[in-house]
């Protein structure tokens, strides 16, 4: 309804990564980030890169078109997104990440979360499985 407040979310980067180069989670990550108040990590700039990245040196796609999806990317990020800077979060995803045997990159999404206390949304489901019962993660 218009004028409803949407539940928020943390988006991880594997989310907003499936909203721009198609995956299997691509159509949900979609319909997540149209119904959901979304805040993500400055580090998801460059994790998303990554993906790019990845796609024309690794899988060999279109750089041109991966370039045009990295923009758009980044034009979401910046647009829809409340972005968090990582660094306020270092301490408290630091503990996590010892605490908790994932890495930093993980765990500051997961401090995200929990400073916000929204749901942290994942395409990962290694982190996902060894996470959901302790803390608030959802798969996409």
């Amino acid at each position: 309804m218009p004028g409803q407040e949407r539940d928020k979310v943390i988006l991880d980067s594997g989310v907003i990564a499936a909203i721009f180069f198609k995956e299997d989670t691509s159509e949900k990550a979609e319909r997540v980030a149209e119904t959901h108040s979304l805040i993500t990590l400055d580090l998801a700039y460059v994790e998303v890169a990554n993906v790019a990245w990845k796609r024309v040196t690794i899988f060999k796609e279109s750089e041109e078109l991966m370039l045009k999806a990295l923009k758009n990317s980044s034009d979401f990020i910046s647009g829809a997104c409340d972005v968090i800077a990582s660094k306020e979060l270092l301490d408290d995803a630091f503990k996590i990440a010892v605490s908790e045997k994932v890495t930093i990159y993980d765990s500051l999404f997961l401090a995200a979360s929990e400073r916000e206390k929204v749901p942290l949304l994942t395409t990962d489901g290694k982190l996902h499985e060894k996470l959901n019962k302790k803390r608030n993660i959802r798969m996409v």
